[in-house]
Order: structure tokens, then sequence, then C-alpha cells
């Protein structure tokens, strides 16, 4: 829950290339709020797509997102185009294009045979360096569950989230969420804090489980 009411700010207005249905018949379609403190609104044309865009949006090393990406090319006299689902840019430079579809579109061939013309057309014209294709096989329930739970902690708290950071640079081997947020002092907005070190990968789970109080974190680096 977002608790600042002195000065809301709202979130940056999405990036995407096109826009979304407003409303479609059979499957859903989605607005979502990502990124740090207001943050910047993406949209999603599937239940696959919002799900992917918050597993993304957690993946360690991706510095920027956007969402419905058009890539234009030349195929002889006809211009063509194609609308990627996500582009992740990470902080190597690294552009990863992702199209989204759930299995039973792949069944007959088709989408793929397309696929493989566009990602040879985008990586031939330098567009991105890599296309990854994600169905609802990729999507693990564990790790899309906690980038849910990371993603609605992006409310920053200075005070809270430099006690959190102090805490956590004095940390040695691993320790529970609950044990380090009784060393803040500070009871939810502490443990809230240190959420947000989870989710900037300061603090990485030790295990592979739904982060909760008992969950044990680690360093991932020297928090200074």
């Amino acid at each position: 829950m977002y608790t600042n009411t002195t000065s809301i700010r709202l979130p940056a207005a999405s990036q995407a290339d096109r826009r979304i249905a407003k409303a479609s018949k059979g499957h859903c379609t989605a607005h979502v709020v990502l990124g740090s403190d207001n943050g910047r609104r993406f949209q999603a044309e599937s239940h696959l797509e919002l799900r992917t865009l918050f597993v993304v949006n957690d993946l360690p090393g991706v510095v920027h997102i956007k969402e419905q990406v058009l890539f234009g090319w030349c195929d002889g006299a006809s211009n063509k185009k194609h609308y990627f689902d996500l582009i992740a840019v990470l902080d190597s430079g690294r552009k990863i294009a992702f199209t989204v579809k759930p299995e039973v579109r792949l069944r007959s061939g088709k989408f793929l045979a397309e696929m493989q013309d566009v990602t040879r057309h985008a990586l031939d014209a330098g567009f991105c360096d890599e296309v990854r294709l994600v169905t609802e096989r990729d999507i693990d329930p564990i790790s899309e569950s906690n980038a849910r739970q990371l993603a609605a902690v992006r409310e920053l708290d200075p005070e809270a989230d430099h006690i959190a950071l102090k805490t956590v640079s004095e940390l040695s081997g691993a320790l529970s969420l609950r044990d380090l947020t009784v060393r803040t002092g500070l009871n939810e907005k502490g443990y809230r804090a240190l959420l947000r070190l989870v989710r900037d990968h300061h603090l990485r789970p030790v295990n592979h489980e739904i982060i909760n109080p008992k969950t044990l974190v680690n360093r991932m680096e020297v928090v200074k």
C-alpha cells in the first residue's frame, strides 16, 4: 500500500509505442505500475504478458524496461513491422527482446516460423542482442510471487531505507528478514525497507522460496 499521502506523485506515463485495447473479450488486459517510488505505468495485453512484466522487472541487471516496442524493416519492396511485447536493457548495455505467447498458440508452428524471420531481421539490424520467447512454462511461480511482492514496496522511505542499508552493511553470514527487521528497530517500515534491498539485489534469499519474515538472506555485495 502506498503510505505517503502528503505528497503523492503520479507514475510516469507508459513509453509503449502503441496502446493496447481498453477492453478485450476473452482475455485479460492490464495496467501496472513498476519501478521505484512513483514508478512508471506499463501495459499488458494478456495475463501472461503481465506475469512476464513482473518477472523481468525483478531480474538482476535489468536497468530499463519498455513494453509494446515497434520494430520495422524492409523486405524487398515491402515495409514490415512487429511489436515486441517487451524490451529489457541490461546494465551491460545488452538489449533483450521478449515475445510472449501461450503454448497453445505455438502448436501449429506458424507463429514460430514468423518469429524466426522477425528475429533474424531484428538481430541483423542491431535492434536487439537477443530475442526470447516466453510461454507459461517459463514463468516460475515462486519467482513471480516474489517479483509481485517486491514490486509492491516501491515507495521509498529515506529514513527507513538509510537505517536498513546501515543494518545490512554490518551483516555477516545469513540472517532472517525478521531478525534484521528487529535490528532496524522500525517494525513494518524496516521490513519494507529490507524488501527494497532484496528488490535492488543488495540482499539475496539463501533458498528459492516465497519471501517471508523467516526467509534467510545474505549480502550480494558490500553495501556502503
